[in-house]
């Protein structure tokens, strides 16, 4: 008896319950893995989204100047003299480039022209300036007429020769083909690395070439200390590469360094709960064991029920609010880049809707409660129709205190919009009425949608009457 009571309680007891510590500690660390990663690749975008705005700043101005026509005369004009230089200067000056610069605060541009006649100064330099200096032998022996460069002391005219510079250049050939006049746009490297670090992520990343780390979201943006080499890095957990004109770069994401501390404070429930069963389970089976052959029978009926309570389970996961990925997404870039009230409200009313799907604490709830939740999932929806949807609701007072099933209301809320106002071109109206008549209470959700024929009716009726666990199974299942 003891050699049976020993394999049954290893095959029962000990087995099962290394079999499900196993998988709870491997779903745990891939959710944290999953989730980390995320994490990262949100950062990588919210990083390249920004680097791209500021080139893409350059860029604008840079194709101004260089299909600008009065530019081209001005810079091939031959001047007799330099006092005539200077006073068509400041004529141009005051009339174009100001116009063109405008709002252009964080980047500086300097032309350097094949016209002898013209006087260094400001914007404008004679071409012979640029030789020699590391980002024209560039273009040169490129062949390039646009693009970004990465120098390092640059030794340009007047500033010192031993800072990180970001350059973005542009060979002025529109209107004369052949042409060697080169536009030069500096970005402001420190506005670049301010931009990355207002992000406000904890992780680490770096935007590399194949050699260099050329800018973070954190410290090593000292504009006084020669790029570091990619080797440097260390701890990397997610690369995302791209593409900014001749550059071939990279986002690499550093992994967080306290990821021990937030791991225990996510699962430190879960890690609880699991300790306990695993030092009670072994004693009430002990306890129970030598009785199971007698239980059999209730054992069955606890099965049953079990299976039971697993279905209610399945089903109430089946609420699948698909909404949110359209909402999330409308917002995901506006919650990257900055913080906006308009961005938190957008996520408050989220934050309300998500709990309400994940925290099932009680069937029933007050009607008060579920006309909130209805708000919430329309303000939401505001957000990403626009004008496209109105709503309307009205609950008489003393309703607002009777009980229903939750979810009740939503989902015919939610019904509306997505068979109503989304499959409609035109501007929508939905209309939430509350009220009681006859010692009943009333419920009216409403919708100006393209509505249904009448076969659609009667089947939609037929699901719902004889709806079971099999028919909400299927594609196109009545939640309802």
């Amino acid at each position: 008896m003891k050699k049976r009571f020993v394999f049954v309680y290893i095959l029962i007891v000990l087995i099962p319950l290394v079999i499900m510590d196993a998988v709870a500690f491997g779903e745990i660390i891939q959710s944290e893995q999953r989730e980390e990663l995320h994490e990262m690749e949100n950062l990588a975008n919210a990083v390249i989204y920004t680097f791209e705005k500021e080139v893409d700043s350059a860029s604008k101005l840079a194709e101004g100047i260089y299909t600008s026509k009065y530019v081209y005369d001005f810079i091939n004009r031959e001047f007799e003299s330099p006092l005539e230089y200077y006073s068509a200067y400041k004529d141009f000056f005051n009339d174009t480039l100001v116009e063109l610069v405008d709002g252009q605060s964080s980047m500086t541009y300097t032309l350097y022209l094949d016209n002898d006649t013209i006087t260094n100064g400001s914007q404008f330099q004679k071409l012979e300036r640029a030789q020699g200096n590391y980002w024209y032998k560039y273009i040169v022996e490129s062949g390039l007429k646009r693009g970004l460069i990465f120098d390092y002391g640059g030794h340009l005219l007047g500033v010192r020769p031993d800072e990180r510079k970001v350059y973005f250049f542009q060979i002025l050939d529109f209107y004369d083909h052949g042409s060697k006049n080169v536009l030069l746009i500096e970005l402001d490297y420190s506005y670049l690395g301010r931009s990355l670090k207002n992000l406000n992520y904890e992780m680490n990343a770096y935007i590399c070439d194949d050699e260099l780390v050329l800018l973070s979201n954190g410290s090593g943006n000292n504009v006084n200390k020669n790029y570091r080499k990619i080797t440097t890095l260390k701890n990397i957990g997610y690369t995302k590469e791209f593409q900014q004109y001749n550059q071939n770069l990279q986002v690499k994401v550093k992994k967080a360094k306290n990821k021990g501390f937030l791991w225990w404070r996510n699962w430190a429930i879960q890690i609880i709960a699991l300790a306990f069963i695993n030092v009670c389970l072994p004693i009430i089976a002990i306890t129970r064991i030598s009785k199971f052959f007698y239980n059999y029978r209730l054992r069955e009926q606890e099965m049953i029920v079990t299976r039971q309570h697993a279905e209610l389970l399945a089903l109430h996961s089946q609420i699948n609010p698909h909404f949110l990925f359209n909402a999330l997404e409308s917002i995901r870039m506006h919650s990257i880049i900055k913080k906006e009230t308009e961005t938190a409200e957008m996520v408050e009313k989220l934050a309300k809707l998500q709990r309400q799907y994940t925290e099932w604490n009680e069937d029933n709830v007050y009607v008060e409660k579920e006309v909130e939740f209805a708000e919430n999932y329309l303000g939401l929806q505001k957000y990403r129709f626009g004008d496209r949807l109105s709503y309307s609701i009205e609950v008489d007072e003393h309703c607002k205190r009777y009980m229903i099933p939750k979810l009740t209301l939503v989902t015919f809320v939610e019904n509306a919009c997505v068979h109503g106002i989304e499959s409609k071109n035109k501007n929508g109206w939905i209309f939430v009425r509350i009220h009681e008549a006859d010692e009943m209470l009333t419920v009216e959700i409403e919708d100006t949608g393209n509505g249904m024929t009448g076969e659609e009716t009667e089947a939609l009726l037929d699901s719902m009457r004889n709806a079971d666990m099999n028919r909400l199974k299927e594609k196109g299942r009545v939640g309802v």
